[in-house]
C-alpha cells in the first residue's frame, strides 16, 4: 500500500477514534449515579479501607460521607496504602493505583469523570489497537476497509461504551488484551524473521501480561490462548515445513510464564486471592464441578441482550455461514493453485478460538449478576465483535471475487458490501435504541432532585448491623444532606437519643429495619404526626415523617 493510502487510512482511523470519544462524552454526561462496585473503586483508590458506620447511633454531614470518596491533601500519592488495601481484598491493585494518581491530581474533589476519563484513555488505545491488529493481519487490497469496519464496531458498540461508564478495572483489562493481540499479530508475521524484533516483541508481550495480571486475573484468559495458539502454530511449522522456529516458541512461552511469576512476586497476595479467597475458590469450584454448558446457558440471555441487542442467533448464523463459505472458497483457491496468505488465516483462526474459549471459561468462573454480568465478557468481546465483523465482510469479498471480469462487478461488490456492513452494524444501532448502555442510572435523577430539595432536613439511615455495607451503596443520595443520622437496628432496643430526631420538623428515613422504629420517632417528636412511604428502592424503603 502506498504512502497516500496509508495516510488516508490513518486519517479515517482518527475519525473513528474521535467518534468513539464523542459517544463516551455523550453517555458520560448522562451518567447520574454509581454502582456499589464503583463506590468501592473510589473509596479504596482514595485510600480508605472501609466506610461502614459503627455503633448504635452516629451523626455525620453529607460532606463527611463524600470525603470518603476523594483524595485529601493529606493522602495524595499514597500508593502504598492503596496497594495494601487491595492486598486484603480480592483484586490486584494496578487499576486502583492509577485511579489514585488521577484523583491525587485533583485533591478534595470528586467527579464522575475520574473513572470515565481513565477508562476513556484505555478504551481509545484499545480501539486503535483493534484497527492496527486487523490492518496488520490482513494483506489484501481491502485491508483498510476491513480494519476500519472492525474499529467502528468497537467504537460505537454499546458494550464497549458501557465498559467506559463503569469505573472498574475491566476497561483497562480490555486495553491489555487488545495490546497483546497487536503483539501476537506482529509475532506471527515475524516468526522466522529478525531475532532483534522477536526479542523486542517478546519483551512487550511479557510486559503486557505482567500488567494485565496486576489489573484483573480474568484478563489473562485471551492472552493465554493466543500464546497457546502461537506455540502450537510454531510447532506445526517446525514439523511440517521444517522451519527453525522451535527455539522461539520455547523462549516466548517461557518468557510469559516468567512475567506471571514476576507479577506474583510483585503482588504476593495474588495467590491467596486466586486460590484461597472465597471468590477465587468459588470460581474454581464452579469451573471444576459444573458440566460443560450449565453456566454458559445461564449467561446466554445476558450475552444476547447486551452484545447483540436480541439478535445473537441471526448474527451467529450469518457469521457461521460466512466462516464456512470463506473456508470453502479458500480450499477451492488452493486447489486451483492460487497463492494464499496462510498466516493471515492462522491469525484469524487462533484469535477467534481464543475469544470463544475465553467466553466459555468466563461463563464458568464468573458470578451471575443479570445484565451486570456482561462486565466479565468485555475482554473476550473486544476480540470477537470486531473479528466477527471482519469475517463476515471478508467472506463477502471472497464471494464477489468470483464475479471477477463480469459486467457491473464493481457495482455488485459495492452493493453487497454496503448491505453486509449494514447487517453488521444493525445490532449495534439497535443496542443504542434499546438503551443497552449500562451504569448510567438515569432513573435516579428524580431521587437526587428530591435529595437536593430536602437537603435542609435531617436524613435518618436505619440499617441492620449485618448489612451496614449497604449504607454506601447510595452514597451520592446522601451527599446533599446537611445532617445524616445513622441508626443501627439490632435485636436489642434501638437507641434514638439524638437532638435532631426529637426536634426536626421533617425527617427523611432510609429504612432497613422494622417499621416500629418509625412509630417511635414520631412519638418522641412533637413536630411529627405521621409517616408515609415515599418509595421502595433496591436496598432501602424510603419514608417521610412529617
Amino acid at each position: 500500500m502506498g504512502a497516500k493510502m496509508k495516510k488516508k487510512f490513518i486519517g479515517v482511523a482518527a475519525i473513528v477514534l474521535a467518534l468513539h470519544l464523542v459517544f463516551i462524552i455523550i453517555y458520560g454526561t448522562q451518567k447520574i449515579a454509581f454502582h456499589e462496585d464503583e463506590y468501592f473503586t473510589y473509596y479504596t483508590s482514595a485510600g480508605y479501607e472501609g466506610i461502614n458506620p459503627y455503633g448504635p447511633i452516629q451523626e455525620k454531614s453529607g460532606m463527611d460521607i463524600q470525603r470518603n470518596f476523594l483524595v485529601t491533601d493529606a493522602n495524595r500519592f499514597d500508593f502504598a496504602t492503596v496497594a495494601a488495601y487491595q492486598a486484603r481484598d480480592v483484586h490486584p491493585p494496578l487499576y486502583y493505583l492509577v485511579m489514585h494518581f488521577v484523583m491525587s491530581l485533583f485533591p478534595n474533589q470528586f467527579y464522575k469523570w475520574f473513572g470515565i476519563a481513565l477508562n476513556a484513555c484505555c478504551s481509545l488505545v484499545a480501539c486503535g489497537g483493534v484497527m492496527f491488529f486487523l490492518y496488520v493481519m490482513d494483506a489484501s487490497r481491502y485491508r483498510s476497509f476491513l480494519a476500519l469496519l472492525g474499529g467502528l464496531v468497537y467504537a460505537v458498540h454499546p458494550a464497549m461504551i458501557t465498559d467506559v461508564m463503569f469505573a472498574r478495572m475491566y476497561c483497562m483489562s480490555v486495553m491489555w488484551v487488545v495490546l497483546y493481540m497487536c503483539v501476537f499479530v506482529l509475532l506471527m508475521r515475524n516468526l522466522t524473521g529478525s531475532w532483534k524484533r522477536f526479542f523486542a516483541l517478546t519483551l512487550c508481550g511479557g510486559a503486557i501480561c505482567y500488567l494485565a495480571f496486576l489489573t484483573h486475573y480474568f484478563g489473562l484468559f485471551v492472552p493465554f490462548f493466543l500464546t497457546l495458539g502461537f506455540c502450537l502454530y510454531g510447532l506445526l511449522r517446525k514439523l511440517i515445513w521444517k522451519e527453525k522456529c522451535l527455539l522461539r516458541v520455547l523462549i516466548y512461552g517461557g518468557s510469559l510464564l516468567a512475567a506471571i511469576g514476576l507479577a506474583v512476586l510483585t503482588f504476593p497476595s495474588a495467590l491467596h486471592q486466586i486460590f484461597v479467597d472465597e471468590q477465587g475458590e468459588g470460581a474454581f469450584e464452579t469451573l471444576l464441578h459444573t458440566d460443560l454448558f450449565t453456566m454458559f446457558r445461564m449467561f446466554l440471555p445476558v450475552l444476547d441482550k447486551n452484545f447483540f441487542a436480541g439478535m445473537m442467533y441471526p448474527v451467529l448464523g450469518i457469521f457461521a455461514v460466512s466462516l464456512t463459505a470463506g473456508v470453502i472458497l479458500l480450499i477451492r483457491r488452493s486447489q486451483k493453485g492460487d497463492v494464499i496468505n496462510k498466516i493471515n488465516y492462522a491469525i484469524l483462526g487462533i484469535s477467534l478460538a481464543a475469544g470463544m474459549i475465553s467466553v466459555w471459561l468466563l461463563s464458568k468462573t464468573s458470578m451471575f449478576l443479570g445484565d451486570a454480568s456482561s462486565r466479565y465478557f468485555y475482554t473476550a468481546a473486544s476480540v470477537l465483535l470486531p473479528l466477527m465483523a471482519y469475517t463476515i465482510c471478508k467472506a463477502a469479498l471472497q464471494i464477489t471475487a468470483f464475479f471477477s471480469g463480469r459486467k457491473n462487478q464493481g457495482q455488485l461488490r459495492a452493493v453487497f458490501m454496503a448491505a453486509l456492513t449494514g447487517a453488521v452494524l444493525l445490532p449495534v444501532i439497535a443496542g443504542h435504541v434499546q438503551g443497552n448502555v449500562l451504569y448510567l442510572y438515569q432513573e435516579k435523577e428524580e431521587t437526587l432532585s428530591y435529595a437536593r430539595e430536602n437537603a435542609g432536613y435531617p436524613l435518618v439511615m436505619v440499617y441492620d448491623r449485618d448489612t451496614r455495607f449497604k449504607t454506601w451503596y447510595i452514597a451520592n443520595e446522601l451527599w446533599p444532606f446537611e445532617r445524616i443520622i445513622f441508626v443501627q437496628y439490632n435485636d436489642e432496643e434501638t437507641v434514638l437519643e439524638n437532638e435532631a430526631l426529637k426536634t426536626a420538623e421533617k425527617l427523611i428515613v432510609y429504612m432497613d429495619g422494622p417499621e416500629e422504629v418509625l412509630d417511635r420517632m414520631v412519638a418522641q417528636n412533637k413536630n411529627l404526626s405521621s409517616w408515609s412511604l415515599l418509595r421502595h428502592d433496591r436496598h432501602y424503603y424510603v419514608y417521610v415523617l412529617e
